[in-house]
């Protein structure tokens, strides 16, 4: 009962967090409406993106997990302070809104909330076991009971005599468990359950303000378009789908690529259709792009393959080189992570986990 509870609060605090930093950013563009569900998906890849920055030196020093952890704490402590200074009148405002919204759309907001608690208990009781399932959990398991970060194997609990370049940017589940050492909840449910209700919420979130895009804030279709969305992952749940990770991979770094990444972009795409020139939209792809190499090493390629597969459209529409001058910019941190990658595979270099 405490541990679900716990994971209950864990869930929530992790949104928040993420909303609380997203105000950050959404929250300085004056000229557009403050909207909550834009700065949660913002705070999302904020949140990674300031804790890969804060984590890789510490992992560099060969500084233990505890002392991460403390840090980071206090960094977010700061920036939730900040963030409530800067944002608390926008919040005021937002939350006298929402319950507006939810006072003149109850079915609407029920329905939603009920969707989504159904696939969420579904998905969480599912039995899952993959080798790269494993690679989460063991990792965070490993670093936090070895009070390290990602020396030992995730698979086999053995040292490892230098960092696997693969896995060095992508500091997702090392968070999992600098995460795990601050709440006490186990690895195991931290990933398994918190976090794979974290995705699920996300998700929704992407696929709500993408409704609301293609269908001009018509409710009754934004709804439709979310239910049979989430049906044909259920019912279309193949390897070379992005519906099998959300099923039953969906903490991982993979998963939130295919089912918040690459339909985030989507919707960045129609709201560039609208005014190409929009400095919150190429702001927010940016951080998508360096968010994304803290969530997994596939972004390096998968990113830019998607950026382009709808800026090259945008470009032919709009005739302007701009866009693919700021798409190739904002796809640049992905194109480099992958060349790290190479040069170490081709044996460049190495990065020890112990002095030398």
């Amino acid at each position: 009962m405490l541990t679900a509870v716990g994971c209950i609060a864990a869930v929530i605090f992790n949104i928040l967090i993420f909303f609380i930093l997203g105000s950050m950013i959404t929250g300085r563009f004056k000229e557009r409406r403050f909207s909550g569900t834009l700065s949660v998906i913002t705070g999302f890849f904020l949140y990674y993106i300031l804790f890969d920055t804060v984590c890789i030196p510490i992992t560099l020093l060969y500084r233990p997990l505890h002392l991460l952890a403390y840090i980071w704490a206090g960094i977010l402590t700061v920036l939730i302070i900040i963030s409530l200074i800067l944002n608390l009148r926008k919040w005021r405002g937002f939350f006298a809104e929402t319950a507006v919204f939810i006072k003149e759309h109850p079915a609407f907001v029920i329905f939603l909330g009920a969707l989504m608690l159904t696939v969420s208990v579904v998905i969480i009781y599912c039995y899952q076991f993959t080798l790269d399932a494993a690679y989460y959990v063991g990792t965070a398991s490993t670093s936090l009971f070895t009070d390290s970060i990602k020396i030992y194997d995730p698979y086999t609990g053995m040292w490892q005599d230098h960092f696997e370049m693969r896995y060095f940017f992508n500091n997702y589940a090392v968070n999992d468990a600098v995460m795990c050492y601050l709440t006490g909840l186990h690895p195991l449910v931290w990933t398994k359950t918190v976090m794979e209700a974290v995705v699920i919420i996300l998700s929704f979130t992407v696929l709500y303000r993408l409704g609301r895009a293609l269908f001009k804030e018509d409710l009754l279709r934004t709804g439709l378009f979310v239910f049979f969305s989430v049906f044909l992952c259920f019912f279309y749940s193949t390897i070379y789908t992005s519906s099998e990770f959300f099923i039953t991979r969906t903490y991982e770094g993979k998963t939130i690529l295919g089912s918040v990444v690459i339909p985030l972009i989507l919707l960045v795409y129609i709201k560039l259709l609208e005014d190409h020139r929009d400095g919150f939209c190429w702001l927010l792809l940016l951080l998508v792009s360096l968010g994304s190499i803290v969530l997994s090493n596939t972004s390096g390629m998968l990113f830019p393959a998607a950026l382009f597969v709808f800026m090259l459209p945008l470009f032919l529409i709009k005739k302007d080189p701009r866009i693919l001058v700021r798409s190739a910019a904002v796809s640049l941190p992905c194109i480099i992570s992958v060349v790290i990658y190479i040069l170490y595979v081709k044996g460049y270099f190495v990065l020890y986990t112990m002095p030398r």
